[in-house]
C-alpha cells in the first residue's frame, strides 16, 4: 500500500512539473528597448498586454545606448524590438535587425521603409521654429528658415548640437538641402549651440532665448499647456520631416510576438492615440488630425528629405560643421 502511495505521489509530482513546463512554454512575452518617454511607454505596455495577452517588458534607454547594447548582445539577444529612434542611427545598425514587412506599413512612403525592410518608420519629427513672443513681437516673427540666416537674428536663435543630437543633425541636413553650405555658414554665425534638445525648447519657453530650432511635439506641448508666450512656426520654405523607426532584432527570442508588437506600434489606432496625447506625429499619412496642429496637407513640406542620403552624408557633414563652428570661435 505504501509503495502504491509513493508511486502515486511521484506521478503527481511529475505531472505538476510537466504542467508547469507546458504553462511556461505557452506563456507569451516580448521585450522592448525604447527611448520614448516613460509615461507613454507605460500606457503602451498596458494597452498592448490587454489587447494581445502578450506580456510586454520595457527597458528604457537612449537610442545610442540601445544600439550599443543590441550589438553587444547579438550572440544572445535580450531584446526583441527597438522603438523608436532616428532612422539614420537604425540604418547604421541594420546588420543587427531582421527583415520584416508589416502589413501596417502599406501606406508609408517608400523612403520610410528600409530597402530590405530592416526598419520601418513609426513616427516623424517635424522641425519647427519655436518663438517666445515676450522677446520677439508676433508681428516680427520669422516666417522661413531663410529668415534665420539674416544677421539681425545673431545670438537670438538656439539649436541643439548636431554632433550629439540626431534631431539637430536632421535640422542641419534639411537646411543644407534648402540653402547649401552657404546657408549653413550663415546659420552658424547666428546661432547659439546648446548641449541637448531639451535645453532648446525649455529655454525658449521660459524666456531665456527668443527663437529655438526644435521638434514640433516638444514645442506644441507648451501651446497645449496654455503657454501664451509660445508660438510654433512651420517654415514656409519647407518643413523638415525626420522619421523615427522601429526594428525587430535578428535572432531574437520571441520573433512571432515581436511581429505582433511591431504591427501594433505601426497600427493607425495606436499612432493616432500617441499623436492625440503626446503630440508625436505619425509616419502614416492617413493619421487622424489633432486639434490645434496643422495637417501635413496644410504645410509646405521639404520634398527632398532623403533619410538614406542623410545617413550617407552624416560623417562628412558633421566634420565640416564642426570645423565651421570652431572657426567662428
Amino acid at each position: 500500500m505504501k509503495a502504491c502511495i509513493k508511486r502515486l505521489c511521484f506521478a503527481l509530482v511529475l505531472f505538476a512539473v510537466f504542467l508547469g513546463m507546458a504553462v511556461c512554454s505557452s506563456a507569451k512575452e516580448v521585450v522592448l528597448y525604447s527611448s520614448n518617454q516613460p509615461d507613454m511607454l507605460d500606457a503602451i505596455s498596458q494597452d498592448f498586454e490587454s489587447k494581445t495577452g502578450i506580456k510586454l517588458t520595457v527597458v528604457r534607454m537612449g537610442t545610442g545606448e540601445a544600439m550599443k547594447r543590441i550589438e553587444a548582445e547579438k550572440a544572445n539577444p535580450l531584446c526583441d524590438v527597438f522603438w523608436s529612434g532616428d532612422v539614420a542611427v537604425l540604418d547604421n545598425a541594420k546588420a543587427n535587425f531582421m527583415s520584416y514587412t508589416s502589413p501596417e506599413a502599406a501606406s508609408l512612403p517608400a523612403s520610410f521603409i528600409e530597402k530590405d525592410h530592416k526598419w520601418t518608420a513609426a513616427n516623424m519629427h517635424l522641425m519647427v521654429i519655436m518663438a517666445n513672443t515676450q522677446l520677439v513681437p508676433a508681428a516680427n516673427l520669422p516666417k522661413t528658415w531663410g529668415d534665420l540666416l539674416d544677421p539681425k537674428w545673431k545670438d537670438k536663435v538656439v539649436m541643439a548640437n548636431p554632433l550629439k543630437s540626431g534631431s539637430a543633425y536632421a535640422q542641419v541636413y534639411g537646411l543644407y538641402k534648402l540653402y547649401g553650405w552657404e546657408g549653413l555658414t550663415k546659420l552658424i554665425n547666428n546661432v547659439k549651440i546648446l548641449d541637448s534638445s531639451s535645453l532648446v525648447y525649455k529655454g525658449t519657453a521660459e524666456g531665456e532665448f527668443a527663437l529655438g530650432i526644435t521638434m514640433e511635439y516638444a514645442a506644441h506641448r507648451y501651446v497645449a499647456g496654455g503657454a501664451q508666450n509660445v508660438r510654433v512656426i512651420y517654415p514656409a520654405d519647407g518643413v523638415i520631416a525626420a522619421p523615427e523607426g522601429l526594428a525587430i532584432i535578428a535572432d531574437c527570442k520571441h520573433p512571432e510576438e515581436a511581429k505582433v508588437l511591431a504591427d501594433y506600434l505601426l497600427s493607425q489606432p495606436v499612432v493616432d492615440a500617441v499623436f492625440q496625447k503626446y503630440f508625436r506625429r505619425p509616419a502614416r499619412p492617413d493619421a487622424s488630425a489633432v486639434e490645434g496642429m496643422p495637417s501635413l496637407k496644410e504645410l509646405n513640406m521639404l520634398k527632398d528629405f532623403d533619410p538614406a542620403e542623410a545617413n550617407a552624408l552624416e560623417k562628412d557633414m558633421l566634420a565640416k560643421w564642426k570645423k565651421l563652428v570652431l572657426q567662428k570661435q
